[in-house]
């Protein structure tokens, strides 16, 4: 008996792994959104991803007021979804470009 559950718990843990795998590919990938709109278009981001059932669901880009006050909203999304679409090489089901107003 107590083999059986051992051998559940590993089979747990395996499986396990490769969702571990697969968020810190989100977040690399994220990380090189981020990179891309700092040096193409002087843009500092935060890059959020999430996905569901393997699919692509949310990519959150955050941006400061002060990176964007002079751009329209078409403008912002123009420079952020191609750079999205590159290097996630799949478009989510939602992309959320916010603007963060702070101090």
């Amino acid at each position: 008996m107590q083999l059986r559950l051992i051998v559940v718990l590993i089979l747990i843990l395996l499986g396990g792994c490769g969702q571990v795998g697969g968020l810190f590919e989100l977040v690399e990938v994220a990380q090189a959104v981020e990179t891309e709109l700092a040096d193409r278009h002087g843009l500092k981001c935060t890059v959020l991803a999430n996905k569901v059932n393997g699919r692509l669901d949310t990519v959150s880009v955050v941006l400061p007021q002060e990176e964007v006050s002079d751009l329209s909203i078409g403008e912002m999304a123009a420079l952020v979804q191609p750079t999205v679409l590159r290097h996630f090489k799949e478009m989510p089901e939602s992309l959320v470009i916010s603007v963060v107003i702070g101090k």
